[in-house]
């Protein structure tokens, strides 16, 4: 089931960006909207399970993950929160081969922590719902990315079977992660949820910040990531 929710997330996201890529507004709402959700699941949720599990090493594996980020960031060109760089239009458009690679092992690594966190439940004994709390986070955060990806590939007027490839790898790379978290084995899973949410940590805080860049107050916005913040504590509570 949290597979198919991952696949669906990239599917609609992908089928927004193809009805709405003329209204920038709708996509960069719903961005502002997931960076306030995802940061509120990240301090309520991600946050105290690390350090209630691995006291000051937590902080460690969260610098980690904001590294890690900033390189593949160097190879997807932000796309992750927002950004779009068409390098060529028309028939003979170049997909950027970094630029998917970076998105890809972005994506993989945020789908490791959903079946890792069943592993850890079952070692401790313990039935907890927060691995949904980290799902339901990672699919909102996977529709924003996969708008401003199939944006972009739309952009690039490349053939459609490229486009859907594409999407098809994006929209399998996060459940591939988890496949692969659920053979980790009971010690690596507060390392790769900390780097998780350090690659997270990161995402979040750029796009509320990058979308600031005048420093002006803009009501809209604050609505917005607010709004995704009071979803994340209510989601949590529940």
């Amino acid at each position: 089931m949290d597979y198919i929710i991952l696949v669906f997330a990239v599917i609609t996201g992908a089928i927004i960006a193809y009805f709405f890529q003329n209204n920038s507004k709708f996509s960069k709402r719903l961005l502002m909207f997931s960076a306030g959700f995802l940061l509120a699941i990240i301090v309520l949720d991600m946050f105290p399970s690390l350090y209630s599990g691995k006291g000051m090493n937590a902080g460690i594996w969260i610098i980690i993950g904001v590294g890690l980020q900033l390189v593949l960031e160097s190879l997807s060109k932000g796309i992750e929160h927002g950004h779009v760089h068409p390098h060529k239009h028309g028939i003979n458009a170049v997909i950027p081969f970094s630029v998917m690679c970076g998105l890809f092992i972005h994506s993989f690594l945020e789908g490791t922590p959903i079946e890792a966190q069943h592993i850890h439940h079952t070692h401790t004994g313990h039935e907890h719902a927060g691995h949904s709390n980290i799902l339901w986070a990672l699919s909102i955060h996977k529709v924003s990315e996969s708008i401003v990806l199939a944006t972009f590939l739309f952009s690039l007027n490349i053939k459609k079977i490229y486009t859907l490839s594409i999407l098809f790898l994006f929209a399998i790379s996060a459940p591939v992660g988890a496949y692969f978290g659920s053979f980790l084995s009971f010690e690596f899973y507060f390392p790769v949820l900390g780097i998780v949410a350090g690659i997270l940590l990161h995402i979040s805080s750029v796009i509320i910040f990058e979308s600031n860049e005048k420093h002006n107050l803009n009501w809209q916005k604050l609505i917005f990531v607010f709004g995704g913040m009071l979803t994340g504590y209510l989601i949590t509570q529940f």
